[in-house]
């Protein structure tokens, strides 16, 4: 928690005095306080829908918000909710089954959980849900991680996006796109999916963030572009509005590009700011950009290791 608190406040500090705008910084929380030393570990999402236990779903997501704000960590990139429908796919453990229903109605939990309301407010004890993904990552044809689906758009709208639409109506504030592509077609390019399916028909003002270094897919991998800059066109035009890009900024140098060249609107990169920054206000981080560990006193409480622990045994 102590080293978490002193990269996060770092940045912050240094963004704040730059910019005025504080950043918001996430990981990969996906089944307790996993990237936090000491923190509470639950069952992986697999076991946890094998209790058929909401109320252990929701209490999981609120000691895992409780516990990653512990270390001035406001965002999870969790609930999986994919339909884990091929034995195959080596990311089954991550999700809470194959069924529908059950994903739906575990993953809503999760995100009330973690986010402890609607997500208008998320208060000191909460964090915000990212949704993973977006969506029928789990069923790849050749059952091999981050590779093709081919799934019909009816399949696609009555069961890959019925837990997702769960949880936007409980209000999850962001969500994470499949790595893969659909009957041809990259979901990080995908308009119809991203803006209008999800934005537009939903009504939704939530972040939809990239998976770790996607967007770079569409030209080395998927081939539909010809160079990054061409890439981050496809997907900022399509919907994208946060590029999680580890390797290098030069996205940001290439998109200043695109715009100054009347190839991305200014429509599209306001619509994306006012998406990051409504979060953040959500988030109270322009109010408390980090804060003290101290007022977390519960982490890795014993009342939290007995809430894991009754989670495993009923999951058996």
């Amino acid at each position: 928690r102590e080293e978490w608190t002193y990269i996060i406040s770092t940045l912050q500090k240094a963004a704040i005095e730059e910019t005025g705008i504080p950043i918001v910084y996430g990981v990969d929380q996906i089944h307790g306080t996993t990237y936090t030393r000491g923190g509470t570990l639950f069952p992986q999402n697999i076991n946890m829908c094998a209790t058929f236990n909401r109320a252990l779903a929701r209490q999981g997501g609120e000691i895992s918000a409780y516990e990653t704000k512990a270390g001035n960590i406001p965002w999870t990139f969790a609930p999986v909710i994919d339909l884990g429908r091929d034995a195959r796919w080596p990311r089954m453990c991550d999700t809470f089954g194959e069924d529908v229903y059950l994903v739906q109605e575990m993953g809503r939990e999760t995100v009330l959980g973690f986010q402890g309301g609607d997500g208008s407010a998320v208060d000191k004890n909460h964090v915000a849900a990212c949704l993973q993904h977006y969506m029928g990552y789990g069923a790849p044809s050749a059952g091999k991680d981050r590779t093709p689906s081919y799934i019909a758009e009816q399949d696609m709208r009555e069961k890959h996006v019925a837990p997702l639409l769960e949880a936007i109506r409980a209000g999850a504030l962001s969500v994470m796109v499949n790595s893969g592509m659909n009957n041809g077609m990259p979901f990080h390019a995908n308009y119809e999916y991203m803006t209008q399916w999800l934005k537009e028909d939903l009504n939704w003002d939530g972040v939809i963030v990239t998976d770790w270094a996607d967007i770079n897919n569409l030209y080395s991998r998927d081939k539909i572009a010809a160079t990054k800059k061409e890439a981050i066109k496809l997907a900022i035009n399509a919907g994208i509005d946060m590029s999680m890009d580890p390797y290098s900024w030069d996205f940001c140098v290439l998109l200043k590009q695109l715009v100054e060249e009347g190839e991305v609107p200014m429509s599209r990169i306001d619509d994306a700011v006012r998406r990051v920054l409504r979060m953040k206000f959500r988030l109270g981080l322009f109010d408390t950009p980090y804060w003290d560990i101290n007022e977390y006193p519960e982490f890795a409480s014993e009342a939290y290791a007995k809430a894991a622990t009754l989670a495993a045994e009923e999951s058996m």
